[in-house]
């Protein structure tokens, strides 16, 4: 189990920056907002270097593995599940209630960004 806490410093830094809230950010866009949704950023936690785990897992080759994680799920609706119910798919030896929840996204910029990780 892996327990990480942000820092101020971190927590400063996101203030500080673009929202990424805006309705035209679309995909790789999202993903390496600084904050998106009303919350911290994807690659505040994930990177797509492969090995390269953080707070989340590496998302590296995530569109070939994802399809493959669930028996009967798509990589598709894999990848949107892990965005909206965090918890309902957790990569073994990260703990539940560490992704946050109720991001404040629409359901294309949700389907744009899985699109985005299903080409990682």
């Amino acid at each position: 189990m892996r327990v990480v806490g942000l820092t101020v410093g971190l927590v400063l830094l996101i203030a500080s920056c673009g929202s990424g809230d805006e309705p035209g950010l679309l995909g790789e866009d999202l993903f390496t907002s600084i904050v998106v949704g009303g919350k911290a950023g994807c690659t505040a936690c994930h990177s797509i270097e492969p090995g390269a785990d953080g707070i989340g897992p590496s998302l590296a080759g995530i569109g070939s593995v994802a399809g493959t994680r669930v028996a009967g799920v798509t990589a598709g609706e894999y990848l949107r599940a892990s965005i909206t119910d965090p918890d309902s798919h957790l990569v073994e030896g990260y703990a539940t209630g560490v992704m946050p929840k109720g991001w404040k996204l629409s359901d294309a910029q949700i389907d744009s960004l899985v699109e985005y990780l299903l080409d990682l």
